[in-house]
């Protein structure tokens, strides 16, 4: 899997860059399928206050989103990773229903 990082209006130390792509990685247990992954970090400033996260992965077909707005980026990095890991969960079985459909 092919991961890119950007970091919007302020630069992402590398700790969270190692972070945020140790816990993409995980993603792979549940479906190794993933080709890209795009993860994007900001500062939010505005009516919600935090971190902001959103990553965007490929998959076969498909691209399955999740952002997430939190105190620090590790936490809104943790809830897209578990918002993403159940969409991957709904995609697979998905997956497995129409392939089953196709040798009928």
């Amino acid at each position: 899997m092919q991961t890119r990082i950007t970091a919007r209006h302020f630069r992402a130390h590398p700790k969270l860059r190692q972070y945020a792509s140790d816990r993409l990685a995980k993603l792979e247990r549940y479906y190794d399928g993933i080709t890209f992954a795009h993860i994007v970090l900001a500062r939010n400033s505005g009516q919600v206050q935090g971190e902001y996260a959103e990553i965007t992965l490929n998959v076969y077909r498909q691209k399955l989103a999740a952002e997430e707005t939190a105190a620090t980026h590790e936490e809104a990095i943790d809830r897209c990773v578990e918002r993403l890991r159940r969409q991957i969960v709904k995609y697979k079985a998905k997956l497995r229903n129409n392939s089953k459909d196709v040798h009928h």
